[in-house]
């Protein structure tokens, strides 16, 4: 099943169908993901919270005019690291990060320049540079001022 059809609770896993229950709770299993967009007058700059995702477990595309931004993925829980065999058996009494698929759509103020973008995740965080596109110089037009020859009335 796709990513969207997994954020819209549409379609059937390979492994298994989907229970009625499951359906219901599809797009509560994709979080939105948390978000600083900075802006300056050349570049925006977009910071993610991204621990737990990979590059490869990240997609980015830039969509519209190259004013829509599309950030979808996967975060997992690095239980491997500490149990590298199998899986523990226990239980959770606290349990506040967000695991599982993410996405996010920005809409930006302006359009980018895609050639230009970037993309890298680092310490955690996934970082956008999106430069700017140059504004295209708009043609200057003199206007010829005449004196109006009219009194003005009292």
């Amino acid at each position: 099943m796709s990513f969207l059809q997994r954020l819209k609770g549409r379609g059937v896993r390979s492994d298994q169908t989907l229970q009625s229950s499951e359906e219901e709770t599809a797009v509560d299993k994709v979080a939105q993901l948390d978000i600083d967009v900075f802006q300056t007058e050349r570049t925006i700059v977009i910071y993610a919270q991204s621990a737990g995702a990979d590059m490869n477990d990240v997609h980015v595309s830039i969509e519209g005019d190259a004013d829509i931004v599309l950030i979808e993925g996967r975060r997992i829980r690095p239980e491997f690291i500490v149990f590298p065999k199998s899986k523990p058996r226990g239980s959770f009494f606290t349990e506040e990060c967000v695991w599982g698929d993410f996405y996010r759509r920005i809409i930006l103020p302006e359009s980018v320049d895609i050639e230009k973008a970037e993309a890298k995740i680092k310490n955690g965080v996934l970082i956008l540079i999106l430069p700017l596109l140059k504004p295209e110089e708009k043609e200057r037009v003199k206007l010829k001022i005449t004196a109006d020859k009219r009194r003005p009335t009292k």
